[in-house]
């Protein structure tokens, strides 16, 4: 619960920054849709998000929060809590620099929670219409425990695999055609003892200004996982999205 609630703090703090920097250049999306998860659970739930941008010719915000809850084989309930902060400082028109917050409180991979922090550079590769890369390199921190459950239910903490990290990031966009986009989001934390990599790839179709159609596939990737859970989740979704 203590974890839980921590989550919870950091997104009221992430909630106060918006209400307190709300503009014109502010956009946002909301998330909703169907989730198919294999790995460490075999699920099927419902999936919440939501993201908001305030760019401008200097500073750049990015905000993300998500939340799924799920039976695993039908039997326990789990749920998996994530929130991420950007922010990025232009020095020049391709090159820039980013420091972020990040927060994973997920039942599913066998940790207590994942936290970091980091700090570097970033490059805009392609910066067009039809197609962007940007490509980031920096240091970080990062909190992970894990969290061994017993066969009575009952929850002990194992490992402490804190450390300081290795950040590595791509971000790619491709306006396919005038109402298809490809995504893809690319995050790797290389530490000493665990290193955690996060793929995030979507196919995005246009309905109108304000409805689209997204699927998804979400891998998250551990090298060092808790005992009895697997190296690598796969989460699928499909999900009906609204901008605003």
């Amino acid at each position: 619960m203590k974890r839980k609630n921590l989550s919870i703090l950091l997104s009221c703090a992430f909630a106060t920054t918006l209400s307190s920097n709300i503009n014109a250049q502010w956009q946002g999306q909301g998330e909703a849709g169907f989730i198919n998860a294999s790995g460490n659970t075999d699920s099927q739930t419902l999936n919440l998000a939501l993201k908001f941008k305030n760019e401008g010719e200097i500073w750049t915000h990015e905000l993300g929060l998500g939340t799924y809850q799920a039976s695993n084989n039908n039997i326990d309930s789990a749920e998996s809590i994530s929130a991420n902060y950007s922010l990025k400082y232009s020095i020049s028109q391709r090159s820039y620099l980013f420091g972020s917050l990040s927060y994973l409180d997920d039942e599913f991979d066998g940790f207590t929670e994942q936290s970091s922090a980091a700090v570097g550079y970033g490059y805009k590769v392609f910066d067009t219409e039809p197609v962007g890369w940007e490509l980031g390199a920096g240091v970080g921190y990062r909190d992970t425990s894990e969290l061994i459950r017993l066969a009575d239910g009952t929850e002990l903490e194992g490992r402490d695999l804190s450390s300081g990290t290795l950040v590595l990031r791509s971000d790619y966009r491709n306006q396919i055609t005038e109402s298809t986009q490809f995504v893809d989001k690319f995050t790797a934390e290389i530490g000493s003892d665990n290193s955690f990599i996060e793929n995030d790839a979507a196919l995005i179709v246009s309905i109108n200004e304000k409805f689209a159609l997204k699927a998804g596939l979400l891998i998250r990737h551990n090298t060092d996982p808790a005992p009895g859970a697997d190296e690598t989740d796969t989460i699928t979704s499909a999900n009906l999205v609204y901008n605003f």
